[in-house]
Order: structure tokens, then C-alpha cells, then sequence
């Protein structure tokens, strides 16, 4: 690609860009499309002095000119085919990183002084001049040395004790002291000239150590984030280097003590989580593959998580937790607010559509207005859930003729009344009573009783007793829909005392609405009465198993239902909105509050498997306090009333009504109106007669799709075209939605943040939103008599694994 660019491109063909312009942009590094095409509008300014609107026109043009990346999952596996492996001499170290080295891709390894990080650095620095078919790359190695760790004796050692020419292998490598961090990223810039002007086949990288002039020109907690930002842009630098020109960087790292590990290795790589994970808020709620919604701060390593095949066919798919991070260093955090809310530390990743490509963001360069990735209309298969076992006392009272039965039975077994009781859970006083006064007992002693010989024929003379306090209840093994909106209506709005669940509501009709589901579910009917100085009535049901199980239950609300069927789920919103919901008279608007924001999360994560649309709001009742609420308003709303539905008949009528208005579905996609109209425009059509010329920044997914059809009717010839088109279908057609950023908020932090390293996958669903994280990442450290051990960290697709390896005089050997 880089060739035909030279052949056929110019930089002074793109509008606005003269001589001047040209060489300005030419001096600054900006002489490709790709350049260009990546590059921020203030960039451009900055460099070439061109006003803000026509760096965006460049920058446009060169998008459109530019083949932008996208392909097939076919294309991606393919060019993971070409992926050069350097090994590093030890099979074990290999084994580690999944086969060597990568290129297209930066490796870290960190460990304290003396572990083996710039032994590492010689012997790949040696090894990627070697034949493709002995594990090296056919290239040179570029070092960037910013602690005078570069030794050309111990390379020259290496190299003549593996049978090498020394003199060649020394030609091979290109060595540079950095003398401060800003000397560092110059430098890195410039590798890309070496391979572009100089034409040199350069294949890794090696920074070492990446930290130290970092550490040295940044001191002190004031100038953290300054030092953050700019590692950040060096960060970037090396990894378009990796990935445009096939690189494998290699970056060495120290390590400072971290009291907070009291077990393992005490130590942390410098840079903190730059170079490595990011992370998340305790409270922040993961999809699990098999449904369940849980808190990362409860997730455990194994556990199988949802995310989404964004690099291929955009499919949503599973894969296992690795790793489970802890960070207790992250000073602040950014709070995203889209209608759901998220809280990350600065470097975590998000995804963000920007034209026709899918780009990673981080946290802290989110703005207002930005559309991020979420994840909607998941679908699970679900289960009825097993309820917990609770103990059910029935009771039972014997006739004058099976008194008779029992004690002609005792006297013939050689019982008396104190030796049987020993067997049964009845003291002789109250066995008189239930043998002589016909007094109710558990049937668990009618069963002992036949056990210790009296007989099966005692069941004849046995009768079931019922009392207010013994209640004759069906227990369900399983969760029912209807316990499921019981249950609902208990998170909302319900209590549960020592001996019963009391339920209160303004309306009668909705109280004996769930008396009848707690009748048909458990056989049960509570009693119904007015609140005495208020306008609203009470639900009682007595029962202390029911009161137990649904304590149980309520513990474990969000992996009961999250994991439970459709059905199951629906009757538990709607169970919910019945306690708290209201119905706006004057619009289409469902309104569900509660004071804890938490559990109102867990349902709009539920309601988005239902395709329905529900934005959290944080706002201040008639009293002046704080609470929360989802606003569920137009076609969402009747999607609610179709899906979800109501009890209350007042507010159901309300919402009934509105499937008499047509509603319309306007959501946004956000590729910019300009960008299809220049699109259209670079096949030689009128874009008018595709699409109308309104002033609105994007189109709705209907009009899209509208104006997409109509062009590929009329003709699309150009191959980039054609691979536009179909991205934007399939990206229409997969499970991810855009969200706009209505409002974000830097903020101090004093939580735990929390993160997991995804195997294979890196990327998972976190309150809705798609988000991301992987690197590889190795900690280096002495072993016994003067070996090294190697662990892996973190890697995109490699598994946590441990290996031993030694340094000798021919480098890095096996143990």
C-alpha cells in the first residue's frame, strides 16, 4: 500500500494543500494518506496553519482516498497467518508467548534489577537477523537505550557462540542513547523514516527500558498526569509501528514495591496501567455467557464472559476470565453518562465509530457528543432456577381411634411414653396431649413413630391441620413467573418482617392482583386492609417458610433472574414497575424510580434484552432528596407495554392508548451525513437523489438503510465503496448499538477499581457498554541458582503460564 501511494498520490491533490502547505505537512512526517488520514484536526492547524474546517476537509479527502483497513474475519485470520514469531532461544520462554515474539504487536517485560530483561533484549536483537525458518525475521533491530544497557561485547559473545559472524550481526542493529523522555519519542517517530527513506528492513524495536526518563523528567504526584498524557502519545507511536509496518516491539519495564500484595511477588510495573489493564468501578455489572449479571468486584477467574467479535463478524461471543486485576492506585476516574452510566479509570477503553471505522478510546478522551459502543437485544437461553430447599412444617392430629392404635402398638413394642418421646421431637407432656386431647403435631413424629415399629396403618387415623399459624403451602421447587413478579414487586416496593411479606399499594386492584399470584403459586391467601393515616392499602401474608425463602431469594435477586427464561424476566420489570413505575399522562413516558441506582442498572440491562431503550437519570423528589430513576419514553415506551406490560388497569389503559399513535423509531447512526454524501458523490452521482439535504449531522438507521439500497440499485463500481457499504449493513445488523455521550465528569477516586484480562477475545460488556483491554505483558524474576523465571502476566490470546530459562554465554537457554 505504501508503494502505490509513492506511485500514484500526491499530497499537494488534496484541496486546500499548495506548495507551502505541502512541505510544511512533508517536514512534519504528513506525506501519506495513512498520515493524513489518522491524523486530529488540531494537528493539522498546528503544523500546516490551514484553519479548522479545511484540516477537516483534508483529513476527509484522504479518508475517502484511503482503503481504511476493513475486511473479512477470512482476511483477518489471514493476515494473523503472516505474523513473524522470534524466538528467543529457549523453547520454554517460546512456549510462553505462544511461539516467540510478535510482530504486529508490543511486548513487556518487567522485573527488578538483574532479572533478565536486557539479556532478553540482546538475544532477540541477535535472533531477528536470523532465516524466517530458524525463528528470526530476516531484519535488523533498532534500540532505543535509555539507561546505557546496550553492550555490543555481549552481543558479539552471543553471536559467536551461536556459530554467527559477529561483524554482521553488530551491522545489524541500530543503537540510539536517549537523554530524555522527549529525546525518546523523537527518536521512535523517526524509526519510521529509517524504514520509509532508508528503505532499512527494520523487524523489532527495543526500548529499554521504556520508564526511566519518563520517571526522571516527571517527578513527584503533581506532574502525574502530565507524565501519564505523554506516555500515552509515545504508547500510540510505537503501536502504529507495530501494526503499519509488521514490528515487534519489545519494551523493558522496572518494577516499585506495591504494599497493598500480600501474596506473590510484591511488586508493580512502573507506568502503572498505561502498558497494562485499566480499570472499572466495584459496582460495575458484567454479562456472564450464561446470562448472569453480576458485580465485577464479585467475578472469579474461569468464569465465562460476553463481548463481541469486533475485529471479525462482529458476532457476540464467549470467552473465559484469565485474570482478575485489582488496582489501588487510580487517583480519579471519568464517569461516562450516555442514559446509562459507567465509571473507568482514565486509560480504560472504550469503542468509538468514527466515519467508517471502529476505533478504541480511552476514558479520559471521551467527549460530549461522542457515540461509544454498547451491546443490545443480547438473547440467552435461560433456565427455571432451583430454589433453595426450605424446611415446611406440616402438621397433623391423630383420632380417638389411632390414639388407641399408638398406645396398644407402644405397650406391645415395650415402650412407655418417656422412651418413645427419646425417639420422637415431642416431650411426654405434649404427647399426652396430641394422644389424649387430639392436639396437633408435626408429621415428622408420625413418621418416627412408624419408623420405631407402631405401624403404616397409623396414616389411616392421621388428619392435616390448618391454623393461621400453620398454613397447608405449596413450596415450588423452581422459580415461577409468577414468584418472579412477586419477587419484583418485593425489590421495589415490599417488606419482609419476622413471620410475614407486606406489600403496600394506592390501589386495591393491584394488592389483590398479587394476592392471587401468592394463592395460585403457594396456596396461600394474605388478608387486605387500609393504612391507617394514609392513602394507600396493605398486603399481608403470613407465613414464616415464605418469609425465609424470599429472604434466601432476595440475596441473590440478580443471579436468579438474570439466568432465569424471557418470561421469567419480563414478569420480574414488570413485578418492579408495578411497585415503582408511573405512567405520564400528558406523553409517552414510563417513569420506574428507586433510590438505589444499582439495582434500576440491573434493570436496564434487562430491558435491553427486550430491544428497549431505558436512560438512567439522577434527580431530586417533591421533598428535596436524591433518587434515581429509568425515563422509558415514545416507541421504547411501547415496546414496554407490548413486552412488559402493567397490572395496575388504570396505567395500562394509558399505555394501550398510545399503540393507536404512530410512533416513530428514530435512532441515530452515527456516521456523518457529509461522509455518505461524499461517498455517494465519489461514484460520479447527485447524492440528491439519493438522500435529501437536511441540515441534521447523521441519519436515522431507517433513512440509512434507505439511501444504501437506492445506491447499490443505481450501480456502485468502486471495490472501497462496495466495502463501505457492507460494513455499515453489517454493522446495522450486529448486536451493537451507538450511544451518544450526553455528559462526563473527571472525579476523585477512594474506590478499588477492578478489571479482567479476557483470553483470546479482549473485550468484554460491562453496565451495557463495550469495552476493551489487552496487551502482553511479562514479569521477569530471579529463580534458584542463577536461573530466570518468566511469567505471563497478561497476552490477548496466550493463558497465564510460568516458565524457568537461563542466561548463558550464548544468550538465553533452556534450564
Amino acid at each position: 500500500m505504501v508503494e502505490k501511494e509513492k506511485k500514484d498520490f500526491n499530497i499537494t491533490d488534496l484541496p486546500g494543500v499548495g506548495a507551502a502547505t505541502a512541505e510544511k505537512l512533508e517536514e512534519a512526517g504528513f506525506n501519506t494518506l495513512m498520515s493524513i488520514a489518522v491524523a486530529s484536526p488540531a494537528d493539522m492547524v498546528e503544523i500546516a496553519g490551514v484553519t479548522e474546517a479545511t484540516a477537516r476537509k483534508i483529513i476527509n479527502v484522504a479518508r475517502n482516498k484511503l482503503d481504511m483497513g476493513f475486511e473479512t474475519g477470512i482476511e483477518a485470520l489471514e493476515k494473523r497467518a503472516n505474523v513473524i514469531k522470534i524466538t528467543t532461544n529457549s523453547k520454554a520462554l517460546d512456549g510462553l508467548f505462544g511461539g516467540g515474539i510478535e510482530t504486529n504487536a508490543i511486548t513487556e517485560c518487567y522485573g527488578q534489577y538483574g532479572s533478565g530483561k536486557s539479556s532478553l533484549a540482546h538475544q532477540l536483537a541477535v535472533n531477528v537477523q536470523l532465516p524466517k525458518e530458524k525463528g528470526g525475521a530476516e531484519g535488523i533491530a533498532v534500540w532505543l537505550d535509555t539507561e546505557s544497557t546496550f553492550r555490543p561485547e555481549r552481543i558479539k559473545q552471543i553471536a559467536e557462540n551461536n556459530g554467527l559472524d559477529a561483524n554482521e550481526i553488530l551491522k545489524g542493529i541500530r543503537v540510539v542513547r536517549c537523554f530524555n523522555s522527549d529525546h525518546q519519542m523523537l527518536v521512535t517517530e523517526k524509526v519510521e523514516d529509517l524504514i520509509k527513506n532508508d528503505n532499512l528492513p527494520i523487524k523489532l524495536l527495543i526500548v529499554d527500558s521504556l520508564m526511566s526518563l519518563f520517571r526522571s523528567d516527571f517527578s513527584g504526584r503533581g506532574q502525574l498526569s502530565d507524565r501519564q498524557q505523554k506516555l500515552n502519545k509515545h504508547m500510540h507511536t510505537l503501536l502504529k509501528l507495530a501494526n503499519n509496518y509488521s514490528i515487534a516491539v519489545y519494551v523493558t519495564n522496572q518494577v516499585m514495591a506495591n504494599p497493598a500484595v500480600f501474596f506473590g511477588d510484591p511488586t508493580t510495573a512502573i507506568g502503572g496501567h498505561i502498558v497494562g489493564h485499566n480499570c472499572l468501578t466495584a459496582d460495575s455489572l458484567v454479562q456472564l455467557e450464561d446470562g448472569t449479571i453480576i458485580p465485577i468486584g464479585d467475578i472469579k477467574e474461569g468464569q465465562k464472559v460476553v463481548g463481541n467479535k469486533i475485529n471479525s463478524d462482529l458476532k457476540v461471543s464467549g470467552a473465559s476470565i484469565n485474570k482478575k486485576i485489582v488496582n489501588l492506585d487510580a487517583r480519579e476516574i471519568f464517569e461516562i453518562d450516555t442514559g446509562n452510566k459507567i465509571r473507568a479509570s482514565a486509560k480504560h477503553r472504550f469503542f468509538k465509530l468514527n466515519n467508517f471505522e471502529i476505533e478504541e478510546i480511552y476514558a479520559e478522551n471521551i467527549k460530549k457528543g461522542d457515540f461509544i459502543a454498547r451491546v443490545n437485544s443480547l438473547e440467552f437461553k435461560g433456565s427455571e432456577q432451583k430454589l433453595p430447599k426450605i424446611e415446611h412444617t406440616e402438621m397433623i392430629i391423630v383420632n380417638k381411634e389411632g390414639s388407641k392404635f399408638i398406645k396398644n402398638q407402644l405397650e406391645k413394642l415395650g415402650f412407655t411414653r418417656k422412651e418413645i418421646c427419646e425417639e420422637l421431637k415431642v416431650k411426654p407432656r405434649q404427647l399426652r396431649r396430641v394422644l389424649n386431647q387430639e392436639y396437633a403435631t408435626n408429621k415428622e413424629n408420625v413418621n418416627l413413630l412408624i419408623q420405631n415399629g407402631v405401624g403404616d396403618k397409623l396414616f389411616g387415623f392421621a388428619q392435616q391441620y390448618t391454623s393461621n399459624k400453620y398454613r397447608n403451602i405449596i413450596l415450588p421447587d423452581n422459580l415461577t413467573t409468577e414468584m418472579a413478579q412477586i419477587l419484583g414487586y418485593l425489590i421495589g416496593d415490599g417488606n419482609l418482617y419476622d413471620t410475614s411479606i407486606r406489600f403496600r399499594d394506592a390501589r386495591v386492584q393491584v394488592l389483590e392482583s398479587y394476592n392471587n399470584l401468592f394463592e395460585y403459586t403457594f396456596n396461600l391467601r394474605g388478608s387486605i386492609s387500609k393504612v391507617k393515616d394514609k392513602k394507600c392499602y396493605q398486603l399481608g401474608i403470613n407465613s414464616v417458610e415464605l418469609n425465609n425463602l424470599f429472604s434466601l431469594i432476595k440475596q441473590n435477586t440478580y443471579h436468579y433472574i438474570s439466568r432465569s427464561p424471557k418470561e421469567h424476566i419480563a414478569a420480574f420489570i414488570r413485578g418492579f414497575a408495578d411497585a415503582e413505575g408511573h405512567v405520564d399522562k400528558k406523553r409517552k413516558r414510563v417513569i420506574i424510580s428507586q433510590k438505589d441506582d444499582m439495582v434500576l442498572r440491573f434493570i436496564q440491562l434487562l430491558l435491553y434484552r427486550f430491544d428497549i431503550q431505558a436512560f438512567l437519570e439522577k434527580t431530586t423528589t417533591k421533598e428535596g432528596k436524591f433518587c434515581h430513576r429509568l425515563r422509558i419514553d415514545d416507541i421504547e415506551g411501547l415496546k414496554f407495554a407490548q413486552k412488559i406490560g402493567l397490572t395496575a388497569s388504570d396505567k395500562f389503559e394509558i399505555i394501550e392508548k398510545w399503540s393507536d399513535f404512530k410512533i416513530n423509531e428514530r435512532k441515530i447512526f452515527p456516521i456523518s451525513r457529509k461522509e455518505i454524501w461524499n461517498l455517494i458523490k465519489s461514484e460520479g452521482y447527485y447524492p440528491t437523489h439519493f438522500m435529501a439535504p437536511k441540515s441534521d449531522k447523521f441519519l436515522t438507521i431507517k433513512n440509512l438503510k434507505q439511501t444504501l439500497e437506492k445506491f447499490k440499485l443505481a450501480g456502485v463500481k468502486n471495490e472501497l465503496t462496495k466495502k463501505k457499504i457492507a460494513f455499515i449493513e453489517h454493522l446495522i445488523d450486529s448486536n451493537i448499538t451507538w450511544c451518544k455521550v450526553k455528559k462526563i465528569n473527571k472525579m476523585d477516586n477512594k474506590e478499588i477499581l477492578y478489571d479482567i484480562s479476557v483470553h483470546g477475545q479482549e473485550n468484554y460488556i460491562a453496565n451495557g457498554f463495550l469495552v476493551h483491554n489487552s496487551t502482553y505483558r511479562v514479569y521477569l524474576r530471579r529463580g534458584k541458582k542463577d536461573t530466570r523465571v518468566a511469567k505471563m502476566v497478561d497476552a490477548p490470546q496466550i493463558a497465564e503460564l510460568e516458565v524457568g530459562f537461563k542466561i548463558s554465554e550464548k544468550g538465553i537457554e533452556d534450564i
